[in-house]
């Protein structure tokens, strides 16, 4: 089975949250070969991003988690022309954001399943993919 795990769940893998215990599955069940996971580049950025700026965090921090992302055996998407045009297809047709919308794109090219703790992209994305909401409340 392959999963497309997106920033909200990665970042759960570094910052404890409600989820994280959910998200820190598909991480082990990722280094015990169980499941395939994957993510487009995109993710890096994200996850960057909201740790630089979540209070708390420091530099060195940041660089360990980046690493880990990198070293771990999820594969990691450089979108192609053609991914990147069905997520602007996509963007459109459910008017999600961009971003959201390249998530979606990536689990429908492998036939992977989405999981995010994003409320706004499970609805967004519902019907578009197969999907595992790692949401305990709205």
């Amino acid at each position: 089975m392959t999963y497309v795990l997106d920033a909200s769940v990665l970042l759960k893998w570094f910052i404890q949250e409600p989820e994280s215990v959910q998200a820190l599955g598909y991480r082990t069940r990722l280094l015990e070969q169980e499941v395939a996971v994957a993510c487009p580049d995109l993710a890096l950025y994200e996850v960057g991003n909201v740790l630089r700026h979540k209070r708390g965090v420091p530099e060195r921090a940041l660089a360990e988690a980046l690493s880990d992302l990198l070293r771990i055996q999820m594969d990691i998407f450089t979108p192609t022309e053609a991914l990147l045009h069905r997520a602007a297809h996509l963007s459109y047709f459910r008017q999600m954001t961009y971003y959201d919308a390249l998530y979606v794109a990536l689990a429908q090219q492998l036939r992977a399943t989405l999981v995010s703790a994003d409320f706004k992209l499970c609805h967004d994305a519902h019907g578009l993919v197969s999907l595992e909401p790692l949401i305990t409340s709205h």
